[in-house]
């Protein structure tokens, strides 16, 4: 887990832009650093960010002027030596490497493929480096994991890009006809001082509606997100560019039922693979299934992983301590309780506003999380996430599937009978039909209140942010539209939901405090598998949702936890935001918005959301 940059322009610029942009990231590889730079040959350099051993090793570039310079901040998961320090580089093809994540097969690729080639490192990166080399660009096909891949191919004036599957690792990157600027965060691209801070009010209202930007989006004009599951082919001669999709969550229907030996061996195995590390481990547990099964076969592995939890007393809605004991219990962890503070100061409550590198709706728990993680010495969590959207987990799978019946008898005048939220959800729903439901459900203003907040940016000619989403999704794959309609939105969940929404919203905040996050279900072999079941509903209620998961864990965890009502982890905005007078606290939100009313201030997430768009704004220069 780590952090890179890169600079390709037509003109020579010195080392301090790229020095910039590793010195804004560099909480991502707090380890070590190197930048680098190809002319004749390939030439790494050490400066302040690097540690000691690297200082005395590598030269100072000291001002040199180059047309290209990359750089990688390390954080040391796999081996711990600096053997596995980046950028890689190969003298006799004159190509260099810089890879960030985890890539957890990496052992079974060594065997397979890499057998003959001497290796300097224990680390998946060196090996994934090697694959390149033997395979081209199919090696990407073999890799199971996490990962945002550059190599440079200096021969051949080319930089190819890869993403992972389901986008956990970020790729940012500005592209036009005289440079390409890439990090693996958006302050990385503008600490270089070569690409513009301009607000895109556009996909700043989809960021509110969504609550996240979908790839290739950001709030911000000129910076991209690089897509889930893609390729960036960059032509360093002209910077002339193309993208492929390289990899497709598709459905191909599988009647057969799937047993519970089977899908629990299948679950360890991909727990297995992602639970490998030279570094201390813990797990995110709360009191529900997913992560309670990981935990239990975390246990059986016997792996040296302790559970962390975080609780609330003030909101029981939201308190699960009484089900995650009974998670570590059951799987023999020791768990460490940690309680979310009701009174914070107002410095607090800036910087999880500030947390990410867009505005939010809510303090993330992921900050929290990684912060008390850092302060114990754990260098990696794993959270369960990814069975919710495999397996019908939220409430709109059930809805979907009844709404199916009732979808004919929606007619407009309905609208006239509802007031409120349910009046714009509803109409909403009907302009785009059960697909839009978990975007619509989630959502916590309308579209038309939103658009209204943007007039002045030309809001009114803005297409819907779902039916933008909904266009873009087809593009990328024309099977969606056959598919059934919870099989539709499942696959929206991975395509979005995770890819766009989760991964931001893990990554940024748990790499502020040198946290590695772990998603060992987001497998694609995996999911794929599971995605082709035809009878994942089969006995779908509110209340027994997830039903093939409960039946296929219902004899290895605890009789409660089976049964708790669903909760989830979740900061307490309201609370935070109580003694808050946002005209004395933040004078920003009236000089960004002017004046708001009760409208944006009456709720927690709206409120959250303005105050949190309004510090962006406000420093956006």
């Amino acid at each position: 887990m780590c952090g890179f940059s890169g600079i390709f322009t037509k003109q020579k610029i010195n080392d301090a832009a790229i020095l910039r942009s590793l010195a804004a990231i560099k909480h991502r590889g707090p380890d070590n650093t190197i930048h680098a730079t190809f002319s004749n040959d390939f030439s790494g350099f050490s400066s302040a960010l690097s540690d000691t051993e690297t200082q005395e090793k590598l030269p100072l570039s000291d001002g040199i002027e180059s047309d290209n310079w990359i750089g990688f901040n390390r954080l040391s998961i796999m081996d711990l030596s600096n053997r596995g320090m980046q950028p890689f580089y190969d003298e006799v093809t004159k190509t260099a490497f810089l890879f960030n994540g985890e890539v957890y097969n990496f052992g079974a690729l060594k065997n397979e493929f890499l057998q003959n080639v001497e290796f300097k490192s224990k680390s998946d990166s060196e090996v994934v480096f090697q694959l390149y080399l033997k395979l081209g660009d199919d090696f990407v096909h073999h890799l199971r994991g996490m990962f945002a891949i550059v190599v440079v191919d200096y021969a051949h004036s080319r930089l190819k890009v890869w993403r992972d599957r389901f986008g956990i690792k970020p790729f940012y990157y500005y592209l036009d006809n005289h440079q390409f600027v890439f990090s693996s965060e958006i302050k990385g691209i503008f600490d270089t001082n070569f690409v513009e801070k301009i607000i895109d009010y556009q996909h700043l209202a989809y960021s509110f509606y969504l609550n996240t930007n979908f790839a290739p989006n950001t709030i911000y004009r000129d910076a991209k997100s690089l897509e889930a599951a893609t390729q960036l082919t960059v032509d360093l001669s002209n910077f002339e560019h193309s993208k492929k999709t390289y990899w497709t969550l598709d459905y191909i229907p599988d009647l057969q039922s799937i047993d519970s030996t089977t899908f629990l061996k299948d679950v360890e195995e991909v727990v297995q693979l992602a639970s490998m590390a030279d570094v201390k481990q813990a797990l995110m547990l709360s009191g529900g299934l997913d992560s309670g099964v990981l935990a239990y076969i975390l246990g059986k592995l016997d792996k040296e992983i302790n559970a962390i939890t975080i609780y609330n007393e003030y909101d029981d809605a939201q308190n699960e301590l009484k089900f995650a004991r009974s998670n570590a219990k059951n799987s023999g962890m020791n768990l460490l309780e940690i309680e979310i503070d009701n009174e914070v100061d107002l410095q607090t409550i800036k910087t999880y506003l500030l947390a990410e590198e867009e505005p939010n709706i809510c303090p993330e728990v992921a900050y929290f999380l990684s912060e008390k993680a850092h302060e114990k010495k754990y260098a990696v969590l794993h959270s369960a996430l990814g069975l919710d959207e495999l397996f019908y987990g939220y409430a709109y799978y059930y809805w979907a599937k009844m709404g199916q019946r009732l979808e004919p008898m929606l007619f407009k005048k309905m609208k006239y009978l509802l007031k409120g939220k349910k009046r714009y959800k509803y109409e909403e729903l009907s302009a785009f039909g059960l697909v839009a439901l978990p975007f619509v459900m989630r959502s916590t203003a309308s579209w038309q209140s939103i658009q209204a907040l943007f007039q002045s940016h030309g809001s009114s000619e803005w297409a819907h942010p779902i039916q933008a989403l909904l266009k873009q999704v087809a593009q990328t794959n024309p099977s969606f539209e056959k598919f059934p309609l919870l099989k539709q939105l499942s696959y929206l969940d991975f395509y979005y939901y995770i890819s766009s929404h989760h991964a931001m919203r893990s990554d940024v905040p748990s790499m502020r405090h040198q946290i590695e996050m772990r998603f060992p279900y987001l497998d694609h072999l995996f999911v794929q598998k599971y995605f082709n079941c035809s009878s994942l509903d089969h006995d779908l209620t509110l209340k027994n949702n997830k039903p093939f998961l409960r039946k296929a864990v219902v004899d290895i965890l605890p009789e409660d936890v089976l049964y708790m009502p669903k909760k989830g982890f979740s900061m307490p905005t309201s609370v935070w935001l109580d003694k808050v007078e946002v005209g004395r606290d933040f004078p920003e939100v009236e000089a960004v918005f002017g004046d708001l009313g009760e409208e944006w201030m009456n709720d927690p997430s709206k409120k959250w959301w303005i105050i949190s768009a309004s510090l962006v704004l406000k420093n956006q220069k």
